[in-house]
């Protein structure tokens, strides 16, 4: 499997691949801290895992997808490898493009926080320790990897810009309304921004997840969700993956 990702890999080397998992964390980061510095950490995480992170990965899928498909998978046909092994290095790929984003964004958001607090004297409103946004940024790339396989698999159906469009749609709405619900963990778009209630107390719509706040309720910030919610997010993953391969598989020979 390895040689598959690292096709993949090069394939895509000098690319918008690699701007895109460097650029939109940056770009998210810095926006917070010029726009919203009380709150500057809770909003880029926010910001960027309610619209910027699944745009971003939407994008990533739809650009490794792309290269082969656009000569109708040709390329890959001719080869004496396994199809099944292709897409898995396709997902690889996309797994790993996400990664390095999110420690980028990670880095970011504690570099420009230290430079806010040390240099302009900023007090955040809301300061979620260190840990506390790492544990974030680890439950974000677990409750996130089935955008991979899912994104990948809905660009090779239907196409990039109807891919983004169904994805970002669908996406929001189980973020910001859904996930408030019982029943959140069997939308796998709405399992991140319910686990972020709990891990650093920001409910979907960006307010402060306490008593007051709108759509408030106390069962979002009950520990025990947390379990279920990457357990719901690693079933859905091996899902997508399962499915996309074997369509990917039956695809190619047909």
């Amino acid at each position: 499997m390895r040689k598959y990702y690292q096709a993949e890999k090069l394939k895509n080397r000098h690319t918008s691949v690699e701007k895109l998992m460097v650029l939109m964390p940056a770009v998210t980061v810095c926006l917070a801290g010029w726009l919203t510095r009380d709150y500057f950490i809770i909003d880029s995480y926010n910001w960027w895992y309610i619209t910027l992170f699944p745009g971003m990965l939407a994008l990533i899928a739809s650009a490794v997808g792309n290269r082969d498909k656009k000569m109708d998978n040709r390329t890959v046909q001719m080869l004496p490898v396994e199809m099944g092994s292709v897409w898995d290095g396709k997902i690889l790929y996309g797994i790993r493009c996400m990664g390095i984003a999110l420690l980028v964004f990670l880095c970011m958001t504690l570099a420009v926080g230290t430079v806010l607090k040390q240099l302009v004297q900023q007090v955040f409103r809301i300061d979620p320790s260190t840990g506390e946004m790492l544990l974030a940024v680890a439950v974000l790339f677990v409750t996130s990897v089935w955008q991979i396989p899912f994104c990948l698999f809905l660009q090779q159906i239907v196409g990039t810009f109807p891919m983004v469009l169904l994805h970002m749609g669908s996406y929001i709405l189980c973020s910001i309304e859904l996930s408030l619900h019982p029943f959140f963990m069997i939308l796998p778009g709405g399992i991140t921004s319910r686990l972020m209630c709990i891990i650093l107390k920001i409910l979907p719509n960006g307010l402060t997840a306490e008593p007051g706040s709108i759509t408030f309720t106390q069962e979002l910030v009950q520990w025990d969700g947390l379990p279920a919610g990457i357990t719901a997010s690693v079933v859905w993953f091996l899902l997508f993956w399962f499915v996309s391969r074997k369509w990917f598989e039956r695809r190619i020979v047909r």
